[in-house]
């Protein structure tokens, strides 16, 4: 075949790509040591491919244009032979050919109503704004300008009762019930939280409660009180004294971390004393940059203080400066990869690190990032897998606005959650669901700027992505959501390698994952 009828098949076959949309969107390839990967949008599959193969995808998903593949280091033969395998591979096994994602659809389109009328599964009370502490990278600081600032309020019983009842009235078809106790620190209104336990305890026959602390007021008596409550907790504690003081620092400005720790054993050792099976788990922000001598500290903190637990839960967050504008490129374009070159998750690094080195020095405790790494192995694991494309695309990983969570503010508001700051409410405790709102804000508006996004994202059925970050009090404001779009397609890129490394290495520890789901 000479050198122009060569290029009119190869340019017909890219045109096909690009009868629906980017080519991009179609999948993503990726690499190991040792293989060769694509994964395909439409369908969840993963193929094991070829050198020649991954090459002529990798230019076809990333280029605008087929003439980028001449400066494949491939002849024209070669080229021809992998478009061959692919085109082999759309007519078996169906890739290649998602649909154009033109909306977004789930419970929260179509079944709002229903789900909020009698699905309701947690309401999670501000009790109060004040604190006993100002960390450093606190949402509440000034420079958090789409969240409230620190607060003088309680939240009174009479709020709390009447969200209480919401959730009694709106919840008869939750599998579990729940209520969180939310702060500032949630232990400055103590006696509200007994009341709220009281009378939830009188209407449910079964409920569990929750709450994030700073432990710093946790007595034993605390202690005994929340833990005979069958408490699950969240105690935040960034690590070892010089980690922990460096951000989380008293009023007065002196660090809390003697005081958190005093609350921490306080609650470790009734549990202990009660034999009870209450989750208490650390919350520890990591802040740059020195991250992954931070990260040794941590770990060796844990390993070697005799009043940890080998088996406590640990979550890990990085510092949220809030949100702010970004630009928008499109995924798998030139300008995202030159604009993401050289990234890397300091944590996944470090895991991995220490994997291959086997750094741990108390291999029954592991490693502190395990929970981080499962939910992510999780996520691939557990994809959407289909022999033939889907046809339809859910809401990324926002919830059904209300249900899996509704926080009430100390004067009744309803929010999403406790993380999304300023932004349109969907309710309170007077007037109960503004639907009208919920429709409009996190189910109309939302679909129609994400679709504008979302239609050439490769990773659309994998995404974790939330409605955090992406609004203002006036509604979307997607610029807001652009960085954070980037950092989850390398964080579902890093995923896949991780998975796929495990594949070949040692495939029956995936098994493992059969047995575990999302938390």
């Amino acid at each position: 075949m000479n050198m122009v009828a060569v290029n009119n098949s190869i340019k017909d076959f890219y045109h096909e790509l690009c009868s629906s949309g980017r080519p991009g969107r179609l999948g993503k390839v990726f690499k190991t040591e040792s293989n060769y990967y694509f994964l395909d949008s439409g369908t969840g599959k993963v193929a094991c491919l070829k050198e020649n193969v991954y090459k002529v995808l990798n230019c076809l998903m990333q280029s605008d244009s087929c003439e980028d593949l001449k400066d494949l280091d491939l002849n024209n033969e070669e080229i021809e032979n992998a478009i061959n395998e692919i085109k082999e591979a759309v007519m078996a096994e169906h890739i290649l050919s998602a649909p154009v994602l033109k909306t977004l659809t789930g419970s929260a389109v179509t079944h709002l109503r229903e789900t909020l009328e009698s699905g309701v599964e947690n309401v999670t009370l501000e009790v109060t704004e004040k604190c006993n502490l100002r960390c450093k990278y606190c949402i509440y600081n000034p420079s958090h300008k789409e969240y409230r600032e620190f607060g003088h309020r309680d939240m009174s019983w009479e709020t709390a009762k009447k969200a209480i009842d919401l959730l009694i009235s709106h919840s008869k078809d939750a599998e579990q019930v729940h209520i969180g106790f939310y702060g500032g620190e949630p232990l400055l209104n103590f006696t509200l939280i007994k009341q709220a336990v009281g009378y939830a305890k009188s209407n449910f026959k079964e409920i569990t409660f929750a709450m994030t602390t700073n432990a710093a007021l946790v007595t034993d008596e605390i202690a005994e009180y929340l833990l005979q409550n069958d408490f699950d907790i969240i105690v935040s504690l960034d690590g070892p004294e010089d980690i922990h003081d460096a951000n989380r620092i008293t009023v007065e400005g002196t660090g809390s971390f003697n005081k958190t720790v005093t609350g921490a054993k306080n609650l470790l050792n009734t549990q202990s004393r009660l034999g009870k099976h209450s989750k208490i788990s650390f919350n520890m922000v990591v802040s740059g940059p020195n991250y992954e001598e931070n990260y040794n500290k941590i770990q060796q903190f844990l390993e070697h203080e005799d009043w940890i637990p080998e088996d406590i839960m640990v979550l890990t967050a990085s510092v949220d400066h809030g949100p702010k504008d970004s630009a928008y490129f499109i995924p798998q374009g030139t300008q995202e990869r030159e604009f993401t070159e050289g990234s890397y998750d300091p944590l996944n690094e470090w895991d991995w690190n220490c994997r291959r080195n086997k750094k741990n020095d108390n291999e029954k405790m592991g490693l502190f990032s395990d929970g981080v790494m499962d939910k992510g192995m999780l996520i691939i694991h557990k994809r959407l897998l289909s022999e033939y494309p889907v046809k339809a695309y859910g809401m990324n990983g926002c919830c059904v606005p209300g249900q899996r969570r509704i926080y009430v503010t100390v004067d009744g508001k309803f929010l999403l959650c406790e993380k999304v700051g300023n932004i349109p409410d969907i309710g309170n405790v007077d007037t109960g669901f503004d639907f009208e709102s919920i429709q409009k804000f996190y189910v109309d508006d939302f679909i129609d700027n994400a679709k504008e996004f979302c239609k050439d994202c490769w990773a659309v059925n994998l995404c974790t992505m939330c409605y955090v970050n992406c609004y203002d009090k006036k509604g979307p404001h997607f610029s807001f959501r652009h960085n954070s779009c980037r950092n989850e397609r390398l964080y579902l890129e890093n995923n896949l390698i991780r998975y796929h490394i495990a594949l070949e290495e040692n495939p029956e520890e995936l098994m493992e994952y059969n047995k575990k789901d999302f938390h």
